[in-house]
């Protein structure tokens, strides 16, 4: 009996002991596909996608993050345009695909603020469907016009949309965009009514104020054309004067005071990316932001880089929905 019952207690002692081995065997392949997922990542080329037609300033810096992400990664990483919708369609396709960092999505204050705060209905959550990878720049809009429309600063802007009520208008890059909301605060809180003309990107859009079809826009892009005559700065829409127009006034300076449509802009991955993967890519973001030359080519289009960790870019997130919508609110803006 006593034989049997050491014999009981060893075996069951033995069958512990593998179950335990196993359990920690199955834990360290855990571990070890997490780290070679951190090894091996990227192993082929990354798509990041653009809500917007090409052209516009979003267009531009995602082009220049994806040539400098791509050195720093080692693997191609390509932009594919998908506007529309007011950034709905390309923000909708990247939160449905699949969370393994091969999907990105080039984010700003649309995507995942004015959007998401005036929307009805969205395809996607900005919060529960996405995973924050780095903000990277922030920027701000030049208001300008056709050199036909008469005006040349906000105040005589106000006085010929008030004397001319509906015959201007302005082109934004589609229904819910940064250049349609600020637009649409700066109606209310001139009191004026400048008409509402949607495109399918800010490059269109800009396009045809160049070419006279559409009096004004807000456009962080399009230094070239007022430094070439073609269109005329009016404002700019951020809260601090705009570097490269050191010589012109903020809206609010202008008269409008409390007028700020500062932008940012970021990378954003599928929910459930893997947390290595997305620290892999946070790391790269970084670097890129510090690079002198990456933030010199940033500085000629527009933007100022401000690098901000994935926590502090989901902080800021749920902080710009409730903004934008007070903002909204407060202004009586309905977006499309």
């Amino acid at each position: 009996m006593e034989m049997k019952h050491e014999h009981g207690a060893l075996g069951r002692a033995l069958r512990m002991g593998r179950r335990l081995a196993a359990a920690l065997a199955a834990a360290g392949l855990v571990l070890g596909a997490g780290q070679a997922t951190a090894q091996s990542y990227p192993a082929r080329s990354i798509k990041l996608i653009v809500p917007y037609a090409p052209g516009g300033v979003t267009d531009v810096s995602a082009r220049l993050v994806a040539q400098k992400l791509g050195e720093l990664l080692g693997q191609t990483v390509y932009v594919e345009n998908k506007g529309g919708g007011g950034t709905r369609i390309g923000a909708a396709e990247a939160a449905r695909a699949a969370p393994d960092g091969y999907t990105l999505l080039y984010a700003n204050s649309i995507t995942h603020g004015t959007l998401p705060a005036t929307a009805a209905s969205l395809p996607f959550d900005p919060v529960k469907d996405f995973t924050p990878v780095a903000k990277l720049f922030w920027y701000a809009s030049t208001i300008v016009c056709h050199p036909s429309v008469p005006a040349s600063s906000v105040a005589e802007l106000v006085a010929h949309a008030k004397a001319h009520p509906g015959k201007l208008s302005y082109a934004s890059a589609g229904p819910g965009t940064g250049n349609h909301f600020s637009s649409e605060l700066f109606n209310v809180m001139a009191g004026v009514k400048i008409v509402h003309v949607p495109y399918r990107g800010s490059g269109p859009a800009l396009q045809d104020v160049i070419a006279g079809q559409v009096s004004c826009t807000h456009d962080g892009a399009a230094k070239p054309h007022v430094d070439a005559g073609k269109v005329r700065a009016i404002a700019t829409t951020g809260i601090a004067r705009d570097p490269r127009f050191p010589g012109l006034p903020t809206v609010d300076e202008a008269g409008l005071k409390g007028y700020d449509m500062t932008w940012w802009q970021g990378l954003m991955a599928p929910a459930g990316t893997p947390p290595d993967v997305v620290d892999r890519l946070g790391r790269a973001a970084r670097a890129m932001a510090a690079d002198e030359a990456f933030r010199r080519k940033a500085y000629d289009i527009g933007l100022n880089v401000q690098y901000a960790p994935a926590d502090a870019l989901a902080a800021q997130v749920v902080q710009d929905i409730a903004k934008f919508r007070r903002i909204a609110a407060e202004a009586n803006i309905v977006l499309d």
